[in-house]
């Protein structure tokens, strides 16, 4: 089943019926922790609602976010689609399917519906912080930040626009003032565990690790699948010179998570440093994208490529490497041995051997 993170859960509107708001009028967060109702009974009273009346779209609206906090993605989107057709493109339908949306990893698809909403004056702090995010998303920093202020106008003390804030803040280079919201987010929800996510990741960057401790802990206990918290607790065990455990940590990240290079980085050198450069090579490939600019994982990239025989990649990656950063001497003794080797002729019974074992 797909995991829904409290964070979206949170955002979740409690009141879906109202065509359009009227001046003053805002729409309330809800924590779903402090509701009483039967998530099962929830559903079933919905249901035998929607059996009753089948074409009322805020019935499908209130379903729909049900569903979604279960998890029931395809089925939440399928009642967004009909409580959307139902009211005829009403604001708060929109709303709806664009959170379901963004829980299903179509951001693209989510931005144009949480704008749509906006644009036909549903005024809501939750829905800002979800523009907000969206942007964040897309790396728009300008405009992002615009929208978690509007929600915090309609909404001073909202713990996700402290949170996105933050991560916009982080986002710019402003960690000083990102931990200051991440902060202020966890004075509003002692338990929000994305705050703690990303104040233990900074503490660790900075080198304090016993500042980021409990941070880190406390998270774990509330999110043991969150593969950035695994992560980060490799690098506080690195710290702590707890080889073995950090190693552990990092492959747990990538168990969750197999797209976190941070951590396929860690493993690759792990790899490397036992003299397993064909091990090494599946974790280092898997972080190029995020580190083709770095020297140190350029150089360690060519050493595998060059132990584990392909020369030809490792002299490629060798000659980006001395683009990026031309005092890498070794690269250069590197690049004529590799030329050597690659126009080196081939023994006759080396030859041989190769077609014998083609021919087998």
């Amino acid at each position: 089943m797909v995991r829904i993170s409290r964070l979206l859960l949170l955002m979740l509107s409690v009141s879906l019926g109202a065509c359009a708001l009227e001046e003053g009028d805002h729409e309330q967060m809800v924590n779903l922790q402090k509701v009483k109702d039967d998530p099962a009974a929830q559903l079933q009273n919905l249901n035998a609602a929607i059996e009753n009346s089948k074409r009322d779209g805020s019935l499908y609206a209130r379903r729909a976010v049900a569903l979604l906090r279960n998890g029931e993605l395809d089925k939440a989107l399928q009642d967004a689609n009909e409580a959307v057709k139902f009211t005829r493109n009403e604001p708060a339908s929109l709303f709806v399917k664009a959170q379901v949306l963004r829980a299903m990893g179509k951001s693209e698809e989510a931005l144009p519906l949480a704008l749509t909403a906006e644009r036909n004056s549903y005024q809501s702090a939750s829905l800002y912080v979800l523009l907000g995010e969206l942007y964040l998303q897309r790396k728009e920093y300008e405009q992002a930040m615009e929208y978690i202020l509007k929600a915090q106008e309609l909404s001073p003390a909202d713990e996700f626009a402290f949170y996105y804030k933050g991560r916009v803040q982080e986002a710019t280079g402003d960690t000083l003032n990102a931990v200051r919201n991440y902060k202020n987010a966890l004075e509003q929800l002692a338990d929000f565990v994305e705050p703690k996510r990303e104040l233990a990741a900074i503490y660790i960057s900075k080198g304090n690790h016993e500042v980021a401790k409990p941070y880190l802990q406390q998270a774990l206990r509330k999110a043991p699948r969150d593969a950035k918290l695994w992560y980060n607790q490799g690098l506080a065990y690195q710290a702590e010179q707890k080889a073995d455990s950090a190693i552990e940590a990092f492959t747990k990240a990538v168990s969750i998570n197999d797209a976190l290079p941070g951590a396929h980085y860690k493993l690759g050198l792990h790899q490397l440093n036992l003299g397993d450069p064909d091990a090494a090579l599946e974790h280092l490939q898997k972080a190029y994208e995020a580190y083709k600019g770095k020297p140190e994982y350029l150089g360690k990239l060519a050493s595998a490529y060059e132990r584990a025989g392909y020369y030809s990649r490792a002299l490629a990656t060798y000659q980006r490497l001395v683009e990026i950063e031309p005092n890498m001497t070794y690269a250069y003794s590197a690049i004529a041995r590799l030329k050597y080797k690659i126009a080196k002729p081939m023994p006759e019974n080396a030859a041989v051997s190769i077609q014998e074992q083609i021919e087998r």
